[in-house]
């Protein structure tokens, strides 16, 4: 499952450039929420009872950054 969904990011990059700056949760191929921090993000999730594990989370870095893995 998280191979799909790492795939449709890598599809879908150039659109989900509009969530710069931002870390987003993915599951199934949807954005299932968006938050400015990780910490934050992972509180989100699991007021929802998301189990973190079983979902995909990305950064999106600000125009301009890159990472390097």
């Amino acid at each position: 499952m998280l191979d799909n969904d790492s795939q449709w990011v890598t599809e879908n990059y150039d659109k989900l450039r509009k969530y710069e700056g931002k870390v987003i949760a993915i599951k199934n191929k949807k954005i299932i929420d968006i938050a400015d921090t990780l910490e934050n993000l992972l509180k989100k999730l699991e007021e929802r009872k998301e189990n973190s594990a079983f979902l995909l989370i990305e950064a999106i870095p600000p125009k301009g950054v890159s990472f390097i893995l």
